[in-house]
């Protein structure tokens, strides 16, 4: 009998303790409400000026007039579903990339406005569009405020895992709980976690878990390799 062997680890993987972990999935959680809040304020605070919004996106000169009201009749919407998700905890990496993607876009609208000379109100939330004459720009802060919520968002698609998050719900069984599982539950082809079953990784486990812990025990036969026992 060939004992099973164990499967490729990963380079560098270690699994750090359980409170670093724990810290994690704690500032996981306040980066994905935090921006859920913030997204979901944005689109209410347009979604009842849609005028507003267009002279927004008007004002900053950069799409051709036919794409001008489709833009600023979405954004509000984009931006209200994107919140709504992120603070039910749905498909969040994905969501913290367009988030991320999103925020970039501002960024280098209200760049590239201030770089031309451009007067404007960003309306990130409120109805913007062309200041008077005497009125003070805010392109600053508001590339400042920009950049830290695109830094969370970075921050979410590196560790989306969180606590309060329907995504945990739907994955199934935590991985202390497959850890419970009984013996048959094991591949019977190859000793390895039934991939069927479970895995030990997972989304949310991705960045803590050693690969070497997917497989089998390190000695004993194997089930089913077609060798005499």
């Amino acid at each position: 009998m060939q004992p099973a062997t164990a499967g490729p680890s990963r380079p560098g993987a270690t699994r750090p303790p359980l409170g670093a972990r724990a810290w994690v999935r704690v500032v996981s959680t306040l980066l994905r409400l935090g921006l859920g809040v913030v997204w979901l304020v944005a689109g209410a605070l347009k979604i009842g000026d849609p005028d507003g919004m267009v002279r927004t996106v008007r004002a900053f000169r950069i799409l051709p007039e036919a794409l001008v009201e489709p833009v600023a009749y979405a954004v509000p919407f984009v931006e209200i579903v994107l919140g709504a998700l992120l603070v039910l905890g749905l498909a969040v990496r994905v969501c913290a990339l367009l988030s991320a993607l999103m925020l970039a876009a501002y960024i280098a609208a209200i760049a590239s406005a201030a770089a031309r000379g451009l007067r404007i109100e960003c309306g990130c939330f409120s109805s913007g569009g062309e200041l008077a004459a005497d009125a003070p720009t805010h392109y600053t802060s508001e590339l400042v405020r920009d950049s830290l919520l695109l830094v969370a968002s970075g921050l979410l698609v590196r560790w989306p895992a969180g606590f309060l998050a329907l995504d945990r719900l739907l994955d199934g069984p935590s991985p202390s709980r497959r850890r419970a599982r009984a013996p048959e539950d094991w591949d019977d082809a190859d000793g390895n976690w039934d991939e069927a079953d479970g895995n030990w990784d997972d989304t949310y486990d991705d960045t803590f878990v050693d690969a070497d812990r997917r497989t089998g025990p390190a000695s004993g036969p194997r089930r089913g390799d077609g060798r005499d026992e």
